[in-house]
């Protein structure tokens, strides 16, 4: 079987930040194993058994246990189900899905077939959110409430900006393997107190054969029929997905947009500071009636 990982230390290192991260959130937990036409998928499965179900896509390669603690607080009104997707650097299979065809809706569906949901709420996060895109093209009636948040998908960052900022210190880290310019190249999405995703970051370039694809950007045809309430969280400080250029795009293909929350001065990446502040915008939008 193809692998993503460029050794067996490798993946055992980064699935190893995996398990230190969900351990380090300390909250009960069910992990789940679902088998789809691609492989098995793995699911945790966390919260309040009697309130709405909450459904996470995560950012690429981030993985379950991040996204949870990105929405931690959810837990005590919600029962959440994060989904590791597959073919990235999570407990799921490795097999690699195409992204302009309709596999990673037909995947996405499977899983919650697994899972006995026939609707639920939806959060995708970066990457996740050109999941949900795919979903609610496929199955729009599977998703209730859909809640993009700095969201893949719509557009992308401008050109010498991404460049400068980020294609030069990746090219010196992967030449160099030096610190110093694995901190210039995190420093525009990632705070800078963040030391765990400093380690992630350096297991995922050193031991993962990285998918570079960009998200196919998505078509107002593609989505005129789905016509639930769809909420969006942006970054103002956004280098990959610049905010005022996604929520322009948003309101051009999505007539039933109902709210954008921006986070201010706010990298792609949250500070632990911000996470309150989302999860609130979540929590309003779930929870209100009148949608």
């Amino acid at each position: 079987m193809a692998t993503i990982y460029k050794s067996a230390k490798a993946k055992k290192e980064v699935l190893g930040l995996y398990d230190k991260k969900l351990e380090s959130l300390n909250i009960p937990h069910e992990n789940i194993d679902i088998n789809t036409t691609y492989g098995n998928t793995r699911v945790i499965k966390t919260g309040n058994e009697n309130g709405q179900k909450v459904v996470l896509f995560h950012g690429i390669n981030a993985g379950a246990p991040l996204t949870l603690e990105s929405v931690k607080k959810l837990r005590d009104d919600y029962l959440l189900f994060a989904i590791d997707t597959i073919g990235q650097a999570t407990k799921s299979d490795e097999t690699v899905l195409d992204i302009k065809d309709s596999s990673y809706a037909i995947w996405a569906e499977e899983v919650l077939r697994g899972l006995n949901i026939e609707q639920a709420n939806f959060i995708g996060i970066s990457y996740g959110s050109f999941i949900l895109q795919k979903l609610i093209t496929y199955k729009p009636e599977t998703v209730s409430k859909c809640i993009f948040v700095v969201p893949s998908g719509l557009v992308n960052g401008a050109f010498l900006p991404s460049f400068t900022k980020l294609t030069i210190p990746l090219v010196r880290f992967f030449i160099t393997k030096k610190d110093k310019h694995l901190r210039s190249f995190i420093k525009p999405f990632v705070p800078l107190d963040d030391t765990f995703m400093f380690k992630l970051q350096k297991a995922l370039l050193l031991g993962v054969k990285i998918d570079f694809r960009r998200p196919t950007l998505l078509k107002k045809e593609a989505v005129s029929h789905y016509k639930n309430p769809v909420y969006m969280i942006v970054a103002d400080d956004d280098i990959f997905f610049p905010a005022n250029k996604a929520v322009k795009r948003a309101e051009h293909i999505f007539s039933n947009l109902k709210e954008v929350h921006y986070v201010k001065n706010c990298k792609h990446m949250p500070r632990k500071k911000d996470l309150p502040e989302i999860q609130q915008a979540i929590k309003k939008w779930i929870s209100d009636t009148n949608c």
